[in-house]
């Protein structure tokens, strides 16, 4: 009887533990894992700028979405952290008479920039999923003399960045006001049979203990 219990115990605890989350360490929010490869993504632009002067840098951005204030915050952040005196392309065009006149203009378009959910299984047959989080950046940016119109500096900057979180967590790690931090996480056909196939499982069990003990008596 004792051991009927134990296997019975077994199969619950193994279906209700959720995955594990590599280490120990608290994994990140969606939004923090975005805004780590936007940092690496702009770090990559940051590297081939020029070192700055007396004139201002007009700062244009394309397609950002609703994620467009994190990528400007930390552009701005990181080109006034170099020295730059940033201005924005309406601020420019508003001030084109100003003695400090917009002498260099970073143009930037969005191609991709979110996070999305890659692989989901289980680690064993009997433990909660786990799920991979892919945070991707890919820009296109140009650095243009405003003076001359020559295209100083024409490229593709990208980052990526994975981690594995059990499935449970993700209600937590989500963000609940950004979309691109809030993908939907879909369910695969095997998934969906495997998970109905251990219901069954404790189902089959519990009878079995059912007449079992009735027996027994």
């Amino acid at each position: 009887m004792l051991t009927k219990i134990l296997l019975l115990a077994v199969l619950v605890a193994g279906i209700a533990s959720p995955g594990t989350c590599s280490g120990d360490t608290v994994p990140p929010t969606n939004l923090e894992l975005v805004e780590m490869a936007v940092r690496a993504a702009v770090d990559s632009i940051s590297i081939g700028m020029p070192q700055p002067g007396e004139s201002r840098l007009c700062l244009e951005m394309q397609s950002a979405g609703d994620a467009g204030w994190l990528l400007d915050n930390l552009l701005k952040e990181r080109l006034l952290g170099l020295g730059w005196q940033v201005v924005s392309d309406q601020t420019a065009s508003e001030n084109q008479g100003d003695s400090v006149a917009a002498g260099l203009q970073l143009s930037i378009e969005v191609i991709e920039l979110g996070l999305h959910y890659g692989q989901i299984w289980r680690r064993y047959l009997l433990t909660g999923k786990a799920v991979e989080r892919i945070a991707r950046v890919t820009l296109y940016y140009e650095l243009v003399d405003k003076g001359t119109g020559d295209v100083l500096r024409a490229s593709r900057a990208s980052a990526e960045l994975r981690d594995v979180v059990p499935a449970s967590s993700l209600r937590t790690l989500a963000d609940t006001k950004y979309d691109f931090a809030r993908p939907e996480l879909k369910k695969t056909t095997w998934d969906r049979y495997l998970e109905g196939g251990l219901v069954l499982a404790i189902i089959g069990v519990l009878v079995y203990l059912f007449y079992s003990n009735k027996t027994a008596s």
